[in-house]
């Protein structure tokens, strides 16, 4: 599993467009505005302290630099595009000091039919992208102008400050060497107080910048990456329960037990024992991250289902 300040790479078009089959995405950090049309299943989305709930259909943005955890309990697929603010710097550099709501749009006054444009749109920069031409990368640049000129009249839309932005920027140089730090001492003895000393902060400023950033305390947040780490070994080795524990981390046997339980709803050897008789297929092998990316190749394919359908769907 890679850091937790995930590093998008765009190439020359500073955005990337992908499909996801989803059960579960740890809580993490990027640069970008990613926007997510839910095209089947149920997405809770934990952020800042929040939950949010999504139905087939919805649609939402997570803004730049804010932490966020993707939880479903049947594979979810979502439509994703991930894009630098720096793609509209030259002709609407304003971009970069705003921050959509993660809360539904009210419905008071709005044109019913904004977000099943919206959804259609998203579909169609999709379209554009999987099916590369002569042209595609011009109509994908216009798609995604005409989608972002309407997403406020459907999103609920602030304006940030200047010095708001640079602090944003400051929190997430910040975060990056935070997860870079948990990653790759997670499997150790991991202390608040020694990574404070690592990054020069106190212990009680660095405990109150961890809360606001990712929504939950540090404990709980090196909890659940040594959970994830736990389950991926449990998949796809034959290690005995306890050097799964040691390996991730946990220091002792019960502890892993309890940790684990709390955070899948069953112990580590009921996990275990649920895909023993299975073989190690693709889908599973997925399962490393829990979710499952679609080729272009079936992106295409899946894509076409949904552009000849009613893309907003009913929530």
């Amino acid at each position: 599993m890679k850091d937790e300040f995930e590093v998008i790479s765009h190439g020359a078009g500073q955005y990337k467009v992908f499909m996801v089959n989803l059960l579960y995405r740890t809580p993490h950090v990027h640069k970008d505005f990613e926007v997510c049309l839910l095209l089947e299943g149920t997405v809770c989305l934990l952020s800042r302290g929040r939950e949010y709930t999504y139905e087939k259909g919805s649609l939402w943005v997570i803004n730049p630099f804010t932490s966020h955890e993707l939880i479903a309990e049947q594979p979810a697929l979502i439509l994703s595009l991930q894009i630098s603010p720096a793609f509209f710097a030259a002709v609407f550099p304003q971009i970069e000091n705003m921050e959509f709501s993660l809360d539904a749009p009210a419905r008071d006054g709005q044109d019913p039919d904004i977000r099943a444009s919206l959804a259609r749109m998203l579909l169609d920069i999709a379209s554009a992208y999987f099916h590369p031409g002569d042209y595609s990368a011009l109509r994908c640049a216009g798609l995604i102008c005409l989608f972002f000129e309407k997403l406020p009249m459907y999103l609920p839309c602030a304006r940030i400050s200047e010095k708001e932005r640079q602090l944003s920027a400051t929190r997430a140089q910040r975060v990056r060497k935070i997860s870079s730090y948990i990653d790759s001492h997670y499997s150790e003895k991991l202390l608040l107080t020694d990574m404070a000393r690592e990054l020069g902060l106190t212990m009680s400023y660095l405990s109150h910048f961890f809360k606001s950033v990712f929504g939950m305390s540090f404990q709980s947040y090196v909890m659940k990456m040594r959970c994830e780490k736990a389950r991926q070994l449990l998949l796809l080795t034959d290690f005995s329960l306890l050097d799964i524990s040691i390996a991730c981390g946990f220091s002792d046997i019960k502890y892993f037990n309890q940790g684990f339980r709390r955070q899948f709803g069953c112990s580590p050897r009921q996990y275990r024992q649920h895909f023993e008789h299975e073989e190690l297929s693709q889908q599973q092998k997925s399962m490393l991250s829990t979710q499952d990316f679609l080729s272009p190749a079936a992106s295409r394919v899946t894509l076409e289902k949904y552009l000849s359908s009613d893309p907003g769907g009913s929530r």
